[in-house]
């Protein structure tokens, strides 16, 4: 003891301390304060924290009236606005500079349930669980959403998302009304039938850039009871699988993951099946956050690579192995984990890609992204951490559609350093990865950071002059802004 109080007395030991305490509150503090300093109160960013740009002001929506004053006083004073949900996309979707951010959680009523039409009416600011909430007493389920409850219906069906679901087609085609508040202040009540002037087309995957969603009226389905069937494949097994299981009605939803354990990696795969019991339910209730602890903690290993990622990957297929035969619930299947994927690692990211090829190419497709990527990540500052694949049917109802026929896409986990080397390393690892991609008539998904090239989203996106004039068109005055569209498509 008599040392350690020593120990205090030395100026140099007094001095090391300080620094270790200085560094660490440095370092611990939030990517956008780094850049700009702790006094900037006005800042915005996105999940990942890349992309903070300064705004004017945030507005927590309230009532459509206030929405439509805003927008027709920002129509005629050149003021910018961006629309925000939960903020998940990851490349400035959702705010401008110097603009003014519409908050739209607090926009979330579910205004009314059909259950004669099996229809529910509700608005944007409303996440999928709220629907879910909602929907459960009528027996009624939704019939496209994203493997995840958290996101809201606005933020969802602006980035046309897509998740296990099989049989019922792009989420924009679950859309049957919309009341839409236009650039120039005008609402807007939309029919899927009666579109005559193509908003649902622009609006649906147009991330915000033409007006805002204030309400839809989406499509629903029975509650049914599913038996999960899992199966472990070699990757050069599953086109010839999944095109079987397509022919199968009694198949209703699926997903596969992929191998990036440097043991099998891009090798070996496996799928969960929901399939048709004949029974629905009205009364399980749904499932909350499930094992967080135990997952997270396995997922913290295999982020380490090579034996903990071979280690991550057999704890995995048991787990899916225990599931194999169980029942589900149609609700239940499509609200998996999120909260222990959640990453805090100072000077790292984690971010997310998807990529996606014909069906008929995912063979040959695997095969050549061997080549390009490094089995063992372990040493590497780039890391692939988990491939999820999910089927995406082809899509005529949306401008920016990722789906030109069937595909299937890879949802991709990515972490990388902050470094300006290490982002520039990733950033051409994911620009092969897209032109790979491109080879093979496949596109890449637009919600998140922006790695790829302009050149690259042309060509992914052919329409996109299309949609850019529909843009001026109907928001001459470029009310509506993000950085993506500044980025890209401006």
């Amino acid at each position: 003891m008599q040392k350690i109080k020593d120990l205090f007395k030395k100026t140099w030991f007094l001095g090391c301390l300080v620094i270790i305490f200085a560094t660490s509150v440095l370092w611990n503090i939030p990517i956008e304060k780094r850049k700009y300093g702790l006094s900037e109160s006005s800042l915005v960013t996105d999940y990942t924290g890349l992309l903070p740009e300064r705004v004017v002001r945030v507005v927590k929506a309230a009532d459509r009236q206030e929405l439509q004053k805003i927008a027709k006083q920002a129509n005629e004073s050149g003021q910018r606005i961006s629309v925000a949900g939960l903020q998940h996309s990851q490349g400035g979707h959702t705010y401008y500079k110097d603009g003014v951010v519409l908050d739209m959680r607090t926009y979330n009523r579910i205004l009314e349930i059909n259950e004669l039409q099996k229809t529910v009416r509700v608005e944007a600011g409303a996440t999928w669980e709220d629907v879910q909430d909602a929907i459960l007493p009528y027996g009624l389920a939704l019939k496209v959403t994203q493997s995840q409850s958290i996101f809201t219906i606005g933020g969802s069906l602006s980035v046309n998302g897509h998740g296990r679901d099989i049989r019922f087609g792009p989420m924009a085609g679950t859309v049957k009304e919309m009341t839409l508040l236009t650039p120039t202040g005008e609402i807007k009540r939309l029919t899927s039938r009666g579109d005559s002037e193509e908003w649902m087309k622009y609006v649906l995957g147009g991330y915000g850039l033409f007006g805002v969603i204030l309400d839809v009226t989406l499509e629903l389905t029975d509650n049914d009871i599913y038996t999960i069937h899992t199966e472990k494949l070699k990757t050069e097994e599953y086109e010839s699988y999944f095109n079987n299981l397509m022919k199968d009605d009694n198949a209703a939803m699926h997903y596969a993951r992929v191998s990036v354990a440097p043991s099998s990696f891009l090798d070996e795969m496996y799928v969960i099946d929901y399939n048709h019991t004949g029974k629905q339910d009205r009364s399980t209730s749904l499932k909350g956050e499930q094992g967080v602890r135990l997952s997270k903690l396995a997922l913290d290993l295999g982020r380490h690579g090579g034996g903990m990622e071979d280690l991550f990957w057999r704890a995995q297929k048991k787990y899916i192995a225990s599931i194999d035969k169980k029942e589900i619930t149609r609700n239940n299947a499509m609200r998996s984990e999120s909260t222990f994927m959640e990453f805090t690692k100072p000077g790292r990211v984690e971010v997310l890609q998807e990529y996606f090829v014909p069906v008929h190419s995912y063979e040959e497709y695997i095969k050549d992204l061997k080549k390009l990527l490094s089995a063992d990540d372990k040493n590497d500052d780039f890391k692939v951490h988990n491939i999820t694949v999910r089927y995406a049917a082809k899509d005529n109802l949306t401008s920016l559609n990722y789906a030109k026929e069937d595909m299937l896409g890879l949802v991709v986990l990515i972490q990388h350093g902050l470094k300006e080397k290490e982002i520039a390393e990733a950033t051409a690892i994911i620009r092969d990865w897209t032109d790979l991609t491109l080879k093979y008539d496949g596109t890449y998904y637009l919600p998140y950071y922006r790695y790829q090239t302009k050149e690259q989203f042309k060509a992914s996106y052919p329409d996109w002059e299309k949609f850019r004039t529909e843009k001026l068109k109907r928001d001459s005055n470029e009310v509506f802004q993000n950085l993506f569209y500044d980025h890209y498509i401006k």
